[in-house]
């Protein structure tokens, strides 16, 4: 499908909204009210209703991607979630070695899993978290924001926004975990113009890091 620009206002507010709402929940200032995975899933939902709301083409869009090139998409999503959980792998033995506190931050994110069900999170993860996150800030925001301001700058703003909500949690660990995540899905995204495979690697990556063989 051709890409097309949408007005300037909807892009700017969805994108402040979206900022906006993914600092509140990464600050903690709603967790006495709703859990933290319910937050993150509901949020995403009415956002990417607004996004279909702005963007007429964009649910063809999703549709249209999710049909091409089936088979080749879910072994490239497949692929790039087991590489990304081996650059974790990676990545948290160096940081163990050479950050020793990484090991209380990364059991600060794994602390969002108390009191809630492995089962009901993993539905969370699989269901509306992974496949929204992909839809809404590769599949919108960064292909909007590329239309806009050439397809690299796109893909490296997205990316860096997407890090940058992250801080409010002080957390160093979960910002540049949120960093490395926002570039390597960016590119795959700039890279293939796949969603689908976007979406199967968040998926299943979400998967493994919460649920799986988590790190902690």
């Amino acid at each position: 499908m051709k890409e097309h620009n949408i007005s300037s206002v909807p892009l700017y507010l969805l994108t402040v909204s979206v900022a906006a709402y993914f600092f509140l929940i990464f600050s903690g200032a709603l967790a006495e009210r709703v859990d933290f995975w319910s937050l993150l899933a509901g949020g995403l939902m009415v956002f990417l209703i607004l996004a279909m709301w702005a963007d007429p083409l964009f649910s063809r869009l999703i549709y249209g991607d999710f049909r091409e090139k089936t088979w080749r998409s879910l072994a490239l999503g497949l692929v790039s979630a087991l590489l990304l959980y081996a650059v974790f792998f990676a990545g948290n033995i160096f940081l163990r070695n050479f950050f020793p506190p990484s090991a209380e931050h990364l059991a600060s994110i794994y602390n969002l899993k108390l009191g809630s069900n492995q089962l009901r999170i993993g539905l969370f993860l699989a269901l509306i978290i992974g496949p929204g996150e992909e839809l809404l800030w590769r599949g919108w925001l960064q292909r909007h924001w590329s239309v806009r301001l050439g397809k690299l700058a796109g893909f490296l703003g997205v990316s860096l926004l997407y890090a940058l909500v992250h801080l409010p949690s002080r957390n160093p660990v979960l910002v540049l975990a949120a960093l490395v995540c926002g570039l390597w899905w960016g590119f795959q995204y700039h890279k293939f113009n796949s969603l689908l495979s976007n979406v199967i690697s968040h998926v299943l990556w979400d998967l493994l890091v919460f649920l799986l063989l988590p790190f902690s």
